[in-house]
């Protein structure tokens, strides 16, 4: 949309793109993954830091406000209310150099608690 033109099909085409126009970013569920102690799911999550939803579920402004809430109250809890910016700024979850694996590993109910996934 910023540049009337498809998205790339390479990843390493898409992060110079993203940093061009977002050059400083914090993937909500990326900072998820990297507090202890929080839960995997999204609501599950915004229950624990004790945000309630305002408006209906999966729609956008709704989403994006306790996206938002969810951002600003986990700075306080677990970044004791500065991220570091060179650790956690442009890692998109499940993309590039910052992606969890997600057929490597499984969390259950506490990121701390990591196991391996077994074969299927």
């Amino acid at each position: 949309m910023l540049t009337g033109k498809l998205l790339p099909d390479a990843e390493s085409e898409f992060f110079e793109l993203l940093v061009i126009f977002f050059p400083i970013i914090y993937d909500v569920k990326y900072l998820m993954k990297n507090c202890k102690n929080l839960k995997v799911g999204f609501e599950e999550v915004a229950e624990q830091l004790e945000i309630e939803r305002i408006g209906p579920q999966h729609q956008a402004g709704s989403n994006s406000l306790m996206t938002g809430l969810a951002f600003f109250k986990m700075k306080v809890l677990f970044f004791e209310d500065s991220i570091d910016e060179g650790k956690y700024s442009e890692h998109v979850y499940g993309l590039g150099h910052s992606a969890f694996p997600a057929d490597e590993f499984v969390y259950e109910n506490n990121p701390v608690n990591v196991v391996e996934k077994k074969s299927r």
